[in-house]
Formats: C-alpha cells, structure tokens, sequence
C-alpha cells in the first residue's frame, strides 16, 4: 500500500489496482458474504434532545431517479468482518465520496479492505460494481477521532456509467431541507436503498444534525443533499446508542472538504 500526504492534512492510501486484483475483490463478495456482512456502527453516547419531533419511517428510493441513481451500497472488511455501508458518485465518473469510518477505523488507524461499491443496489442487483484504487481522507480522522472530519473521497479502478454524478457544495444549509439516503440494516435488512426528509440544524461540535432520522447502520456515508436532487452537502456520519432517539449527524463540508476534493484530483 502506497502512503501520499500533502501539507492541507490530507492523506491518500493506494491499494493494488492490477485487473486481476480488482476482479479477486468482486469474486470474493458472494452472495452469502453480502448476506452476513453487518452494518458499520457509527454511534454516540450523548443523546440529543429532541423536543415536539415526529419521527416517520424512511421510503423506498427510486433508483431510475437522482440523487438515488448516483448512489449505492458499499461492501468492505476489517478486523476479520464483513461490513455494510452506503456511498455516492460525486463530480466525476470514477469518484466516490462516504463517510471516513467507513474506509478507516479511527481508534486504530487501520485501513479497511476488499472495498466493493455497488451502484444502485437492489436486493442483490446493481447497475455496476466497482472496486477501489485509493482512499484519502484527513489524517485528523484518526489523530482527533471527531465526527466533524467523518468524510473520505474515492479514486474508483474505472469510470462509473453514470451520466452526472452529484455536485458538492460548501454552503450553509441551516435549516434548509434535505434528503438523506442509504441502505440501513434497521429497513429492508439493507437490502434497499431508502431516503428521509429533513431540516439541517447546526451542532456546537461542528456538525449538521437531522433530527427525527431513524436511519442507523449500514446508512453510514450515503448523501445529504439539497432539494434540486443534484447537490451534495453531507453524508451520514453518526447516530444515537438509545432506540429510544432519532437522529443522523453529518460533517460539515467546508474548505477542509474542498482542500481534500483538490487533492485527489492530483491523485488521478
């Protein structure tokens, strides 16, 4: 594995990228290791007040429409496991974008492998599958360990056939409305992709927060975006420990975002 860092904090992880590896990565995910791989966890233990909220279960996304064709299920190991997570095409073709905890565990540093991206992932059908060149993210990940730099971009092996991938945007989205998405296992055992509507509201530890989200696990790193269904500004980062809850927190994309964006394109 290939280390490269640059002086904005960001680092990048280059795996094997010959055919032969990327198609080992495919052969290795069967259908019975999909079906027992377990939904990362991305839990916090302050709870969050949730005062006159109504919670309404997530609905099934069409996947023929955007944002929910730009996105799908990720499929990793780590730690002798097989993981869930979600992720997204975002600017170009051979770009993804997922939450960092779901490409690095943030108490030990190490690096996750046999990294496998399935757009639009329908109970054991996508429209492609793709596997991964490199990883970067900000080494604050694992030198904070705070859920504000719980982000990481994607260098794919080839080119998605997607046609406009979602764009990011840095913007203030205070109290605008946002559709998050992904494959939680708490819906459809995770084998579909679901959406839910909500209001961004701004945490004091530098993070948006829907609240009423009943999403958990195996929706890490699935989008946020706004309501023209093309703008990324989010993805799904943390939830509460307590069933008794119900919220998504995501970072907050800022320049720090941007500085990553700009530096894997020098990695391509």
């Amino acid at each position: 594995m290939k280390i490269t860092r640059d002086n904005n904090n960001n680092v990048s992880y280059t795996l094997e990228t010959n055919d032969i590896y990327a198609q080992q990565i495919i052969d290795y995910w069967t259908p019975e290791k999909k079906a027992k791989a377990i939904p990362i966890m991305p839990c916090i233990e302050d709870e969050i007040e949730q005062p006159n909220i109504t919670t309404t279960d997530p609905e099934i996304a069409d996947l023929k429409q955007m944002p929910f064709s730009a996105g799908g299920k990720l499929f990793f190991s780590g730690d002798g496991k097989n993981y869930i997570a979600s992720a997204n095409i975002m600017e170009r073709s051979n770009l993804l974008v997922t939450a960092a905890h779901c490409v690095q565990n943030k108490d030990t540093g190490m690096i996750y492998d046999n990294f496998l991206f399935e757009r639009c992932y329908d109970d054991g059908k996508s429209s492609e599958k793709l596997t991964f060149k490199t990883v970067a993210l900000k080494e604050y990940w694992h030198s904070e360990k705070t859920w504000k730099w719980d982000y990481a971009m994607v260098v794919l092996n080839s080119n998605s056939t997607i046609e406009s991938p979602l764009k990011y945007s840095t913007e203030n989205i205070e109290n605008k409305t946002i559709t998050a998405f992904g494959y939680p296992a708490n819906y459809y055992g995770g084998k579909q992709m679901v959406f839910v509507k909500g209001d961004a509201a701004r945490r004091s530890d530098y993070t948006w927060l829907i609240n009423g989200c009943k999403m958990r696990g195996g929706s890490s790193g699935g989008a946020w975006v706004l309501e023209d269904n093309k703008t990324i500004v989010g993805v799904n980062s943390y939830g509460p420990v307590s069933e008794e809850y119900a919220y998504e927190g995501s970072p907050i994309f800022d320049e720090n975002f941007e500085s990553l964006y700009n530096y894997v394109l020098t990695l391509m």
